[in-house]
């Protein structure tokens, strides 16, 4: 549908902005803007503004920007010419006539649609007869009460006859819509047409504002497919469908989160759990549609896809759509479930509370594409270290975003020095591994300070320094240590006399390994390094001070090093 520029101007010349954001925050005017919470993300602190001059909303937190039209589309899931017939109905005006194959079309989709909610009626009065027994007693053992059933509106589908044809030819439904509508088919070899779902619990699939587009159905005995959907119709696109969409929205909004589970019963038992803000996929791997569809309610979804290995495929395959469309405030979370649990078996067997524990503490994508490419993969040889970093750079190099593609390789590089530095060539002490806290503040305070490349004549200082602090460290470094490039000639100097005296002491601390630096012409130098002299920034450094724990200065030093040797590179994994 065309809508001229001129219409639109009306509407937002007659409708003020404030005003509609007003009934999703509370604002409060500073001169000619106005400022308060952003209703698109949580936060303490009012980072929403909006420009009525300009037109135009913006919020400093999560990212979200546009008109009046992209406001009202954000904040209540509608689609554009959605949001335009809500506004000009407000403003008293008419929306411009459509064309006549845009009436026509319009009317199609009128059609299919009564024709799926007459469907739907019928399904749910088969369920209760004594036709649906059969599924009744299936539901029941599932665990599903009236209620629960009544509020997904389940149904049933008959196995024998056509029944569903006869129905809706009583009801003045021609074949032709039935078969556009994908409720009956029609063989190739021109037999009549007969009912598509036979023998099937039935699930009805509508749309974001609870139009009923499409079906699912669950067979109740031994089938080739377990689950069916209806066929791709004019109102009906399995990779643009998402079940129980319609019940979700709002809870998720209230909650800024929305939970992706991977079937309908799934869903069901999720929502029957306390998480009424869960859709699924139709059995398909989330679609790039999908995830705008998402977006369009929470910035950041949460998977919870089953712990076997499909549903480790479904979750990479969603990452892999994202990557691409990420955008500022916009990404995906991932819960996992222990190995092959679901939703449904962990709540039949009790166990909601680990359920709720993984959807309330989920891993980020970010921390998701590290894990799968770095787990159960061997990264002992060069070659093996080569492959995976081509891998995160091919990930990476799909963000369209610059900024977030460049802030996703600067973390995976960090990433691999802790993974490869510390890791492999350090270590660990007795008793366990480096805490992470030990590790965060020691990156913090060292070498680098909170910039990937800082000063190199500084980064030299530090490199010696933490050795002549910590000279037992030199048995853990001394081959990066000798081929350290330095173009300082007088700390080249001290560093070629720190080895030579560290071949010929056994056991040397700061003072004594300071003391024979002194002895062999090197004071002026040394009190520049610590005695806060020409140089006094160096001994700013936590991990160079000698009463730095040792862990904590060889971490630092091998971190410095990593940075050092890779100077002046562009952000890449490489």
């Amino acid at each position: 549908m065309s809508i001229s520029p001129q219409f639109l101007d009306d509407i937002r010349a007659r409708v003020a902005l404030n005003e509609v954001a007003g009934r999703h925050s509370t604002l409060r005017r500073q001169g000619t803007e106005y400022t308060g919470l952003c209703p698109f993300h949580d936060e303490k602190t009012p980072s929403f503004t909006i420009n009525e001059d300009k037109g135009f909303f913006h919020c400093f937190g999560c990212g979200a920007h546009g008109d009046i039209f992209g406001f009202l589309m954000r904040a209540e899931g509608l689609s554009f010419v959605e949001a335009v017939h809500r506004l000009a109905t407000e403003c008293g005006l008419d929306v411009p006539r459509q064309s006549p194959r845009d009436d026509e079309k319009a009317r199609r989709i009128d059609s299919l649609l009564k024709v799926n909610e007459l469907a739907n009626t019928w399904f749910q009065q088969c369920l209760y007869a004594d036709i649906g027994e059969s599924a009744q007693r299936y539901l029941s053992k599932r665990g599903l009460d009236d209620k629960t059933i009544r509020y997904f509106g389940l149904g049933f589908a008959p196995e024998k006859g056509n029944q569903l044809l006869e129905f809706l030819s009583k009801k003045g439904v021609d074949e032709t819509t039935s078969l556009a509508a994908g409720l009956v088919r029609k063989p190739d070899d021109n037999r009549p047409c007969y009912d598509f779902f036979r023998g099937r619990i039935i699930f009805p699939i509508s749309d974001y504002r609870g139009r009923i587009i499409g079906f699912g159905g669950r067979s109740i005995k031994e089938s080739k497919a377990k689950y069916i959907n209806s066929p791709e119709t004019e109102v009906f696109r399995k990779g643009h469908a998402l079940y129980n969409l319609s019940n979700a929205r709002t809870p998720g909004r209230q909650t800024t989160t929305m939970i992706v589970a991977e079937g309908y019963m799934d869903v069901i038992a999720l929502c029957r759990s306390g998480f009424p803000n869960t859709v699924a996929p139709l059995g398909t791997a989330l679609t790039e549609n999908q995830i705008q569809q998402l977006w369009r309610f929470v910035p950041e979804p949460v998977l919870c896809f089953d712990g076997d290995e499909a549903g480790q495929r479904a979750a990479r395959r969603a990452a892999e759509h994202t990557l691409p469309n990420l955008s500022a405030g916009l990404s995906l979370r991932f819960a996992f479930l222990p190995s092959g649990e679901d939703p449904d078996s962990m709540i039949t067997k009790g166990d909601r509370e680990i359920l709720a524990r993984a959807i309330q503490n989920p891993i980020s994508l970010i921390d998701y594409i590290w894990s799968c490419e770095v787990d159960n993969r061997p990264l002992d040889t060069p070659e093996r270290k080569a492959s995976f970093q081509q891998r995160l750079n091919k990930l990476v190099s799909q963000i369209k975003d610059k900024a977030i593609r460049d802030g996703y390789f600067l973390h995976f590089k960090d990433k691999m020095r802790s993974h490869f530095t510390t890791r492999q060539f350090l270590a660990p002490p007795k008793g366990g591994g480096y805490s992470p806290s030990v590790r965060r503040n020691v990156l913090q305070t060292h070498a680098r300070g909170h910039q990937r490349k800082g000063d190199p004549n500084h980064r030299e200082r530090v490199l010696v320094a933490i050795l002549i602090g910590h000279p037992e460290l030199l048995v853990e470094v001394r081959d990066d240590f000798a081929r350290l490039e330095i173009h300082n000639g007088s700390l080249d100097v001290l560093r070629s006399a720190l080895l030579e005296i560290s071949t010929k002491e056994s056991e040397m601390d700061y003072q004594s390994t300071r003391a024979h630096l002194s002895d062999r012409g090197h004071g002026e130098i040394l009190a520049k390094l610590f005695d806060r002299k020409e140089w006094n920034q160096t001994i700013t450094e936590r991990s160079v001070r000698p009463e730095t724990d040792t862990e904590s200065a060889l971490i630092a030093w091998r971190e410095a090093f990593a940075i050092h040797c890779e100077r002046g590179k562009t952000p890449g994994l490489s």
